[in-house]
C-alpha cells in the first residue's frame, strides 16, 4: 500500500502534466499559425492597396507620355511604365492564383475574393491591353495609328478597376479581421479548458497530494523526534560506556603497571640474590677451598723434594702438585666468574677489559677491548648489570657464532652509559620490530630483562652470514 499511493499520484502527475503541455504546445500551433496567417494577410492588404497605386501610376504615365511630345527623357519614362506594368501584371496574377512568389508562400482565396477578381479581371485585362498598345505606339518610331482610342480606354475602365479594387482590399481586411477573431475564441476556450483542467488537478490530484505529505512530513517529523531522543539516550549511554571503559582501561593499565613493577622488584631480588649467593660462593672458594688446596699444594711440593722416595713416588707427587696447582687456578677463575674482585675494587671498565683477557687467555677467541671511560664508578647495580650483560654476550659470541672479530666497547654517549658487543659470525634471524630471535635463546632473554631492570635500552641488530651486533644503552647520572 505505501508503494501503490506514490505510484498512483506519479501517474496522475504525469497525466495531468501532460495534458496541460498538449494545451500548451497546441496553442502555441494556433498562435504561430495565426502569426503566419497574419503576415500573408498583410501582404495581400498591402499588394491590393498597391494595386490601386500602381493602376492610376500607369494611367498618369500612359497620359503623360503620349500628351507631351517634347518630355525630357521619354525612354526612360517609358521604361519605368513597362516595369510598373510587369509588376502589376505579376501581383495581380499572385493575388488571384494565391502564388504568393515573393514570399515564397501560398494563400487560398475565399470564395467570396475570387468571384471579385473574376468580376475585375475584364478591366484588368482592358487596362493591361491598353497599356501594352500604347507603349507599342510610344516604340514606334514613326508612331503610326490612333493612340487617343487606347487611353480612352485605360481611363474607361480605370475608375471601375478601382472601386472594385477597392472591394477587394475590404474583404482582405474583414477576412483577417474574422481569423483574428476565431483565433481569439479558440484561445479563450483552450484557456478555458486549461484553467478547468488545473481546477481538477488542484481538487483531486494537488490537494490529496498535499495532504498525503503533510501527513508524512507530520510522520516524518515523530521519527525524527524518536530518533533524536533515541540518539541522546545513545549518546549518554555511550557517554557512559566510554566512561567505564576508560576506568576498567586505567584500572588495567594501573594493575598492569603494578604486576610489571612486582615482577621487576621480584626479578631484581631474585637477580640481587643471585649476586650475594655468587659473591657468598666465590668468597668461600677463595678463602676456604683457595686456603686448602694452597696447602695441599705445599704438601704435595715438599712431597716431591723430599728425599727417600723412589722415582715413581717422585714422580706421583709432581703430578699431584701440578694437578693441585691446575685446581687451585681452575678454582680462582670459577671465583673471578661468580664476582670478579676487580669490579668491586675498580669498575666496570676494569672488570670488563680482565673479562676479555682472561677469555682471551681461557678459549683463544679473538677478543678485543676498548673503552674511552675513565677510572669513574657507577651504581653497584649498574656495574654489576652492565657485566652480567657482557659476560653473557661474550659467551654466547665465543659459544655460537664461529667469529674471527668479537669486539667489546663500553663508553659514554651524553648522559648514557654504552656497550656494545660485535662480531662478524654467522648472525642470525630476527624480527626487527619486536627485537626477538626466531630461534628460543635463553641468553638474549637474559640481556633483555637485564636491561629493562636497570631502566635501559637494548637493540640487537644481526644478519645471517654477516654478524651480529647488541647495543645496550643505559641513563646514568655520575
Amino acid at each position: 500500500m505505501p508503494l501503490r499511493v506514490p505510484k498512483r499520484f506519479t501517474r496522475l502527475y504525469i497525466m495531468a502534466l501532460s495534458l496541460v503541455a498538449f494545451l500548451t504546445i497546441l496553442g502555441q500551433l494556433l498562435v504561430q499559425n495565426s502569426l503566419e496567417g497574419s503576415l500573408h494577410d498583410s501582404w495581400l492588404v498591402n499588394y491590393a492597396g498597391r494595386q490601386r497605386f500602381q493602376s492610376q501610376l500607369i494611367a498618369k504615365s500612359a497620359l503623360l507620355l503620349t500628351q507631351r511630345p517634347d518630355l525630357a527623357d521619354k525612354a526612360t519614362h517609358v521604361t519605368e511604365l513597362k516595369k510598373v506594368l510587369r509588376d502589376w501584371e505579376d501581383h495581380h496574377d499572385q493575388l488571384k492564383t494565391g502564388n504568393l512568389r515573393d514570399i515564397k508562400a501560398t494563400s487560398v482565396n475565399s470564395d467570396t475574393v475570387q468571384a471579385m477578381f473574376e468580376d475585375i479581371d475584364a478591366h484588368f485585362e482592358a487596362i493591361a491591353g491598353s497599356t501594352h498598345s500604347v507603349i507599342g505606339w510610344l516604340e514606334q518610331p514613326a508612331r503610326e495609328g490612333n493612340v487617343d482610342v487606347h487611353l480612352k480606354n485605360i481611363f474607361a475602365h480605370e475608375l471601375v478597376f478601382l472601386r472594385k479594387m477597392d472591394r477587394i482590399v475590404f474583404q482582405y481586411d474583414q477576412e483577417a479581421k474574422a481569423k483574428v477573431t476565431t483565433l481569439r475564441r479558440i484561445e479563450l476556450w483552450l484557456m478555458a479548458f486549461t484553467l478547468c483542467i488545473l481546477l481538477v488537478e488542484g481538487l483531486f490530484i494537488f490537494r490529496p497530494a498535499v495532504v498525503k505529505l503533510s501527513e508524512t512530513l507530520h510522520q516524518l517529523i515523530e521519527a525524527r523526534e524518536k530518533t533524536h531522543q533515541a540518539n541522546q539516550e545513545l549518546q549518554k549511554a555511550y557517554q557512559e560506556l566510554r566512561a567505564t571503559q576508560a576506568k576498567l582501561l586505567e584500572a588495567t593499565q594501573h594493575r598492569h603497571r603494578q604486576e610489571l613493577k612486582e615482577q621487576k622488584i621480584h626479578t631484581s631480588a631474585l637477580l640481587q640474590g643471585q649476586e650475594e649467593e655468587r659473591r657468598r660462593l666465590s668468597k668461600e672458594l677463595h678463602d676456604g677451598v683457595g686456603q686448602m688446596l694452597t696447602g695441599l699444594k705445599l704438601m704435595a711440593e715438599s712431597f716431591s723434594n723430599g728425599t727417600g722416595w723412589s722415582e715413581k713416588d717422585r714422580q706421583q707427587a709432581i703430578n699431584l702438585r701440578q694437578l693441585v696447582g691446575q685446581t687451585i687456578q681452575e678454582v680462582r677463575g670459577i671465583s673471578n666468574n661468580l664476582m670478579p674482585t676487580v669490579l668491586n675494587d675498580f669498575g666496570v671498565k676494569l672488570a670488563l677489559k680482565q673479562l676479555v683477557d682472561s677469555t682471551v687467555r681461557n678459549t683463544g677467541a679473538p677478543l678485543v677491548f676498548e673503552s674511552n671511560l675513565k677510572d669513574e664508578r657507577f651504581d653497584p647495580r649498574i656495574e654489576i648489570g652492565l657485566y652480567r650483560i657482557a659476560q653473557e654476550a661474550i659467551h654466547n659470541a665465543v659459544k655460537h657464532a664461529q667469529a674471527t672479530n668479537i669486539a667489546v666497547r663500553i663508553f659514554r654517549q651524553e648522559k648514557d652509559i654504552v656497550l656494545k658487543i660485535s662480531d662478524n659470525g654467522k648472525g642470525f634471524r630476527i624480527n626487527k620490530k619486536t627485537q626477538a630471535t626466531l630461534v628460543p635463546t635463553h641468553g638474549l632473554t637474559n640481556l633483555q630483562e637485564r636491561t629493562r631492570l636497570l631502566d635501559g635500552k637494548i637493540k640487537i641488530h644481526s644478519i645471517v652470514g654477516q654478524g651480529t651486533e647488541i647495543i645496550v644503552n643505559i641513563p646514568q647520572h655520575n
